[in-house]
């Protein structure tokens, strides 16, 4: 009986924090969807400032990349310069670098073929699929960029080497540069990221962030954009007010 206590114990907190979601979408697809009602008036690249529209191609809508809007040159891949992407601003990797889906492989495939990563967490973890529609950590970028970010960490890029035209972002060493003016924004998806779902930031990542924090600010756009994911998703960002 003792040991059974023990067990109850032990479980009944591991149920309650699976209960204590933030929102109800597990679907990724679905948020891209969503994040149009979020936009529909400042259609605007995250980190080139480019102008996009929704258009139909072969039958499928499509969102454009008009750049010549923004004075963006695809540094290699045009084609994927062409499209907006919904990228994460905490990429994937870190927000689910701790699941055991990510790392080992516990799922198969139609052959009995063991995987791991994405499409395994995906299928059997409901706090990665919630984790990976969350609208906060959405962003427009253009495809190129959101490509060549990959998963890197954000930080301080010496020098100014412009790779993409006019748009004024960097990426060397396994690390990405923002502009100035969205350095505050990344910095408070990154504090909702851990308030929100546990992701302890490294102190590399907290002194950075504090820093983008304070010296940009949270912006009206920023604060419509909180107000209006809010009424879809349900939950708040704290750090925007």
């Amino acid at each position: 009986m003792r040991r059974l206590l023990v067990f109850f114990m032990l479980i009944i907190p591991l149920i309650l924090c699976a209960e204590d979601f933030p929102h109800n979408n597990e679907s990724f697809f679905k948020a891209k969807k969503q994040m149009k009602q979020v936009y529909y008036d400042n259609q605007f690249s995250f980190y080139c400032d480019c102008i996009y529209e929704y258009k139909k191609e072969n039958g499928r809508e499509k969102t454009i990349v008009y750049d010549k809007s923004c004075g963006y040159t695809p540094r290699k891949n045009k084609q994927r310069g062409k499209y907006i992407e919904w990228e994460h601003i905490m990429p994937a990797y870190r927000f689910a670098s701790h699941l055991e889906c990510w790392n080992e492989e516990i799922c198969l495939d139609k052959k009995g073929k063991p995987y791991k990563g994405r499409k395994c967490c995906e299928k059997v973890d409901k706090s990665f699929r919630l984790m990976q529609a969350d609208m906060y950590n959405l962003v427009p970028s253009v495809g190129e960029i959101n490509g060549d970010r990959s998963n890197y960490e954000y930080g301080i890029i010496e020098g100014e080497a412009r790779v993409y035209g006019e748009c004024d972002f960097e990426v060397s060493g396994k690390k990405a540069e923002p502009k100035d003016d969205i350095r505050g924004d990344i910095a408070r998806t990154y504090f909702y990221m851990e308030e929100t779902y546990g992701i302890t930031l490294t102190n590399e990542e907290r002194q950075l962030f504090i820093m983008w924090d304070k010296m940009d600010n949270i912006s009206q756009w920023e604060k419509i954009r909180a107000e209006r994911i809010k009424e879809i998703q349900g939950n708040e960002n704290t750090f925007i007010k």
